[in-house]
């Protein structure tokens, strides 16, 4: 039996362990505000585990400092990151975001990514979050 079959049989069997493994993969990764600050990796490696709790960071690049948009948001200062990571296939991916601050608050705004599966809109980065 092919593992696609296997799993849906297994779905099938027991629909609440099927409802259990999607509401824990649909869940948000959790943010460590302590490693907002300490450098623009760990920011990517933070913003990225938030909206896709299974990917594996590769790298960071700024595209563009500041931000046009920044004013919208309310924030202070801001910057286009391009955050490269692989998915659970080991295929590259890419986001675009917007990475604001507002004093010691940051948040973020993704302005684009090219995933199979879209980014967590619950991410707790979607709103301003306090380093500390």
């Amino acid at each position: 039996m092919d593992p696609v079959s296997m799993i849906l049989a297994l779905a099938l069997q027991h629909p609440e362990v099927a409802t259990q493994a999607a509401n824990t993969y649909n869940a948000p990764g959790q943010v460590d505000s302590s490693k907002i600050e300490v450098s623009l990796a760990d920011f990517a490696m933070q913003t990225l585990n938030c909206y896709h709790r299974t990917a594996r960071f590769r790298g960071v690049d700024v595209l563009a400092a500041p931000w046009s948009e920044q004013s919208k948001f309310g924030a202070q200062a801001s910057a286009v990151l391009r955050i490269t990571f692989t998915g659970l296939s080991n295929q590259p991916y890419q986001m675009i975001v917007a990475a604001m601050a507002n004093q010691r608050n940051y948040r973020t705004f993704v302005i684009g990514e090219n995933s199979l599966v879209p980014y967590n809109k619950r991410c707790a980065l979607e709103n301003w979050t306090f380093a500390g």
